[in-house]
């Protein structure tokens, strides 16, 4: 790490200023994710800034998951692939009160988007991980909504995977936390025919997508969206 150029802080809320300092110079490329920052003591000397003021940034950055404190390995830029979801955004929206209306439109746009880049990336792999699912799906009790739930989602999720785009996989698996229960809602208002249809719909993706037909593979998941979208609609 070479010498970083860092102004010492003069404002009262000294702390999220420091937040700021240090975030620049991670998009500034002068830090790098994985390398170790200064210290605490010299921290506090170029900033000119108290430990309190100091700790509350890193409290704070640790909480974005942005830098790991540790006593022997000292305060470390973390890597953004490690994350698998963007905990932070998870308390925005909650504080937000986002409807399910917008979080469901939300979704649908993503993978209404992705589902035609999983017909044209997805690998044999990919493929054989969605038809396992839904091998499983078929398998199941009609009146097991708890693990229909779960496949269901895990279908979904074996699209975006196809899709080889990280940030929309990992963004999805953020507001997934958020929808799930929402889902099993939504699933256990199916009828017996519209589970039948559902899993219909899961195997003509599978094989629209199989067959490399991103056309196709849109079209049927949109149609089958839509009719999870009209459910929200009503509850």
């Amino acid at each position: 790490m070479g010498k970083l150029d860092i102004k010492p802080i003069k404002n009262k809320k000294a702390y999220f200023q420091i937040i700021e300092t240090l975030i620049d110079l991670i998009i500034n490329g002068q830090l790098e994710y994985g390398e170790k920052l200064y210290n605490e003591a010299e921290l506090m000397e170029i900033l000119n800034v108290s430990r309190p003021t100091l700790r509350e940034a890193l409290r704070v950055m640790e909480f974005l998951n942005i830098v790991t404190v540790a006593p022997r390995k000292g305060i470390v830029i973390n890597n953004p692939k490690d994350n698998k979801e963007y905990f932070p955004l998870i308390y925005i929206l909650t504080f937000e009160k986002t409807s399910n209306k917008s979080l469901f439109e939300l979704r649908k746009a993503i993978e209404l988007e992705m589902v035609k880049f999983a017909a044209l990336r997805g690998t044999e792999d990919d493929f054989i991980k969605l038809k396992n699912i839904l091998d499983e799906m078929n398998k199941l009790p009609k009146d097991d909504i708890k693990n229909f739930t779960k496949l269901d989602h895990a279908f979904h999720m074996a699209i975006l995977s196809c899709a080889k785009n990280k940030l929309c996989y990992k963004l999805m698996q953020t507001l997934s936390t958020l929808i799930y229960d929402l889902l099993e809602k939504i699933n256990g208002m199916l009828s017996y025919k519209e589970k039948e249809n559902a899993l219909y719909k899961h195997n003509l993706i599978y094989k629209a997508i199989l067959s490399r037909d991103e056309k196709k593979a849109r079209e049927i998941l949109e149609e089958h969206l839509n009719h999870a979208y009209g459910i929200i609609e009503n509850l």
